[in-house]
């Protein structure tokens, strides 16, 4: 797929859009089994370079609710949920990551959903963001942030609880 996300970029094909990514795929008579995949690693191929250059301080990584263990002491406010760095932060991945992201820089959120995503940036107008999401919400973000360098870490088992990530590309995109 890298090779394909390459060659796409270096002919200036337009994927600002799902819809345009799909009408170029078309004229070039390819048609990938899973558009929206490819939507995502275009747009962060497209980001990558931009979005290291950018501190993390002006950065903001988002990470879904539902990655919370089963018994998380979280609680729900205005930005989302406030790690509280339980008992199980040897084996909780939200506390790993906000852990590693924070000392970086980055300002972070767990949040429920896409609307307080949106809240939050609109607020903080970070230079850029990361998010870690289901496919569905990583396109749907991907389409709404068309002025700001992202990059989207798809979940590697979704389905809105007992969700999962790799800590690896996580911390490769941080």
């Amino acid at each position: 797929m890298k090779k394909l996300t390459q060659k796409i970029i270096t002919m200036g094909a337009d994927f600002s859009t799902k819809k345009a990514l799909k009408t170029t795929l078309n004229f070039l008579g390819i048609k990938p089994e899973n558009i929206d995949k490819l939507y995502i690693e275009l747009k962060n191929s497209f980001y990558r370079d931009v979005f290291k250059r950018i501190s993390p301080k002006d950065k903001i990584l988002f990470l879904p609710q539902c990655l919370r263990k089963q018994n998380c002491k979280a609680v729900l406010t205005k930005k989302g949920f406030v790690c509280n760095g339980c008992k199980n932060k040897n084996t909780c991945k939200i506390y790993k990551i906000i852990n590693k992201a924070e000392k970086l820089g980055y300002k972070t959120f767990i949040v429920p959903g896409g609307s307080m995503v949106m809240n939050i940036i609109e607020e903080l107008k970070p230079k850029a963001v990361a998010g870690i999401a289901c496919l569905k919400e990583l396109v749907l973000a991907a389409e709404s942030l068309t002025n700001i360098p992202i990059q989207g870490i798809e979940l590697t088992k979704d389905g809105c609880v007992n969700t999962d990530v790799s800590l690896k590309q996580v911390f490769n995109i941080l």
